[in-house]
């Protein structure tokens, strides 16, 4: 299978627990919020399916980088054309047989099949009753002149300011709604003995208030969501309870509408066993009519629908098959790792992934993803010249490395001289651990190598006091970017490793440490580097800022200056002209006002003397200062 193919079938696995999981949280939210009104709960159910609708795309996003698959060969015109020399070998790496087809593997073909196979029927099915609703609206009339008229007014106490359609049809037993854009509302020709003016009324405000909150439109997505997920009854339960919501909705809109609640139940009584209406238009004789009933006139609700329990107990068999053929599927996944490719052993200090591969025959942009021990995947995208990468050539068996100090990633597959993919392994340097002091896991160890934190590195920073074991306390001097200290200053048993990926990722050099020592600034901590380089601020602009007199602000005063394009060189003009007192908070007014040391020097030849910065920022509003 494809890769995408392997990706689509495996989502639709994990959804049989996903799903699961939400039906259930779904029925016991519900059942809390059982006296709660009708639109909270609707809103629930509806968020209920919409979670369920999003969880397989989630699932084959991430499980979509991980099953590419090896390209074939490069003809050798092409290989000569990238500039890529033929591998001649790599020693030390076992080449790798063809894996075995495992249980988990063999079934994703038919589980595919299956539920295509099962969308199309569904597909079809909807489309005709689409087409049957479509059919209906042609073949009706326009409704009389009092239909008519009572249908506006009801529009306006609605606040529909659409055009609604009004047509009687002798093809139908209930009122219904039909359509979104250019909404039509079908009356049965019957409605007109069979109904009071007071209980038309009523229905037809039922069939507005479909209209208002626009449910054929979430009717059509909803229909569309249980056609893909069709195979898990918690998604056809979670749908019902929406259906029958919304039905509850609309009852609450027409009653306040009306006024009239008793009214409005005889007259849904009244529809009692007119119920033929298509899938997917909207009637009001939708839903559990005598659970309406009830609620309406403020009876006891009935006692559950035995199809929840029967709901209920599949879904929880689903769940436990869904979690079986996950943990065969994984069985057969580790056999298979112990033959494929890399023949790498499965200890805590190697760790598996994929990786594509472009080059411009000088350089080669490398994507490697990870799953990481728990939920989700790691990825990492960047340049590295060839000769970085020892062994990269064109070919359909190609094994390179990249080496760093923390470890090194071993590549194989398929390259044709300007695109690549295959798998890839990282084994830690058990070395850069124990001399790093470094307690953490391979996954740290592989991103401290992606980065290249090196010993040297790691050693200058340590000389600075930047990678101290033991983070200084530090109250954040009132900084509003202070949640940066948490983020790369952690208490975490690898705290060490994260402060030196944080420095590594942010190009805080030890050169760019010295740099902000020389202009002052001696102990910053790691948090406060990070902020100044998130924000461009480099020791030139810092040693400028101090030369006009303002040295050791705060390092978010400093963000703050950079952020207002506040330059030494305007700075050192307000300081001449009188003002090196101005506080941090002032110089920010007078730079978001315009106001120079040209601008001051006017105002003072003007007459304008000893004024407090308030003073001056005036003077520019009222323009007193004179060009």
């Amino acid at each position: 299978m494809s890769g995408i193919a392997s990706a689509t079938a495996w989502s639709l696995v994990h959804f049989l627990w996903q799903g699961t999981l939400v039906g259930l949280v779904t029925g016991g939210l519900l059942s809390l919020l059982e006296r709660r009104r009708a639109s909270t709960r609707y809103a629930l159910a509806a968020g209920a399916l919409l979670v369920m609708a999003a969880l397989p795309v989630l699932t084959a996003l991430q499980l979509a980088p991980l099953q590419v698959e090896t390209l074939p060969a490069a003809p050798a015109a092409v290989q000569q054309n990238a500039g890529i020399q033929p591998a001649s070998g790599n020693a030390g790496i076992v080449p790798a047989a063809s894996p075995p087809q495992t249980f988990g593997g063999s079934l994703l073909p038919w589980v595919l099949g299956l539920w295509l196979a099962g969308v199309a029927a569904l597909s079809i099915y909807h489309l005709g009753g689409w087409r049957f609703a479509r059919r209906l609206s042609g073949r009706g009339r326009p409704a009389g002149d009092a239909v008519a008229a009572l249908a506006r007014e009801l529009c306006r106490r609605l606040g529909i300011r659409r055009a609604v359609t009004f047509l009687e049809s002798s093809s139908i037993s209930v009122p219904m709604v039909v359509g979104w854009l250019r909404p039509v509302v079908l009356v049965p020709a019957s409605a007109f003995t069979g109904l009071s003016p007071a209980q038309l009324e009523a229905i037809l405000a039922h069939e507005l208030a479909h209209v208002r909150r626009h449910d054929y439109l979430v009717n059509l997505l909803q229909t569309a969501v249980e056609t893909l997920l069709f195979y898990h009854p918690a998604v056809w339960w979670v749908s019902a309870q929406i259906r029958r919501e919304r039905e509850n909705c609309c009852d609450d809109l027409a009653v306040a509408v009306c006024g009239d609640r008793l009214g409005y139940a005889r007259a849904l009584v009244d529809l009692e066993g007119l119920r033929s209406t298509p899938r997917l238009a909207l009637a009001a004789s939708g839903g559990s009519l005598a659970d309406r009933v009830r609620r309406l006139v403020g009876a006891a609700p009935g006692r559950p629908s035995r199809r929840f329990f029967a709901a209920g107990l599949l879904a929880l068999a689903l769940l436990q098959a869904g979690a079986a053929v996950q943990l065969a599927c994984a069985h057969d996944s580790a056999k298979d790792t112990s033959s494929a490719e890399l023949k790498a052993p499965r200890d805590p200090a190697t760790r598996h992934g994929r990786w594509k591969a472009t080059s411009d025959g000088r350089a080669v942009r490398l994507e490697m993803t990870y799953r990481k021990a728990g939920w989700g995947s790691w990825t990492s995208i960047d340049d590295y010249p060839i000769r970085e990468l020892p062994g990269f050539s064109a070919g359909s068996d190609v094994r390179y490395e990249l080496r760093r100090d923390a470890g090194t990633f071993r590549f194989r597959g398929g390259f044709d001289g300007k695109r690549g993919r295959g798998t890839v392994a990282f084994t830690a340097n058990p070395a850069y651990a124990k001399i790093m002091d470094l307690p953490v896991s391979s996954d740290r160890l592989m991103e401290l190598a992606i980065q290249d934190v090196s010993f040297d590195f790691t050693r200058e920073m340590k000389e600075l006091g930047l990678a101290d074991p033991a983070p200084a306390k530090q109250a954040g001097n009132g900084s509003p970017f202070a949640f940066l200290r948490d983020l790369v200053d952690s208490r975490r048993s690898d705290s060490l490793a994260d402060r030196l990926v944080q420095l590594r990722v942010h190009r805080i050099t030890p050169e760019y440490v010295r740099g902000m020592r020389e202009s002052g600034y001696l102990r910053l901590e790691a948090w406060q580097l990070v902020e100044l380089r998130i924000h461009g601020i480099e020791p030139e602009y810092v040693k400028g800022l101090a030369a006009t007199g303002y040295r050791q602000l705060f390092p978010y005063r400093i963000v703050e200056f950079h952020t207002h394009g506040i330059i030494p060189e305007w700075l050192r003009g307000i300081v001449e002209a009188g003002y090196a007192n101005a506080t941090p908070d002032q110089i920010i007014s007078l730079h978001v006002h315009a106001i120079d040391g040209d601008f001051i020097r006017k105002a003072q030849a003007q007459g304008y003397r000893g004024l407090r910065p308030e003073q001056l920022i005036d003077l520019r509003v009222q323009g007193k200062v004179r060009a």
